[in-house]
Parts: structure tokens; C-alpha cells; sequence
């Protein structure tokens, strides 16, 4: 019974670390950051946003309030 399940147990914990690896919490801990608008939507377009609108940001570890003054190039 040992021998049938240790191959399984084995791919188990791969595929369990590789979610892992997808886990939000673990890419922020990379360096990424979540932006999000005042209504909790998701911002992934610097060109939806205008001059003065505020944004949450949420790092891995706390978030911060921040007011857009401009875009980049």
C-alpha cells in the first residue's frame, strides 16, 4: 500500500508547491504590488486612470493610500 501511495504523495506535493508558487500573497512578496481604485477595481491600465484619482496598493506586507499627479511616459 506504501509503494502504490508514494508515488501520488510525491506528485501531490509538486502540484502543491506549484500553487503555492501562484498563491497572490506569494507574488507580492516577489516585489509585485495589487492596485486598485477607489471601488476596489483592479487597475492593470495606467490610461484608465486620470490626474488626481486615488489608489489602494497592496504590498505584501500593508497597503498604502496614494493620489495619482501624472502619468509616465
Amino acid at each position: 500500500m506504501q509503494a502504490a501511495l508514494s508515488p501520488a504523495m510525491r506528485r501531490l506535493d509538486a502540484l502543491s508547491a506549484s500553487l503555492t508558487q501562484l498563491s497572490p500573497l506569494r507574488i507580492l512578496e516577489r516585489g509585485y504590488a495589487i492596485v486598485q481604485d477607489s471601488h476596489g477595481h483592479i487597475v492593470t491600465e495606467a490610461a484608465s486612470i486620470r490626474t488626481g484619482t486615488e489608489l489602494d496598493i497592496r504590498l505584501w506586507k500593508g497597503k498604502l493610500k496614494t493620489q495619482v499627479t501624472g502619468q509616465g511616459a
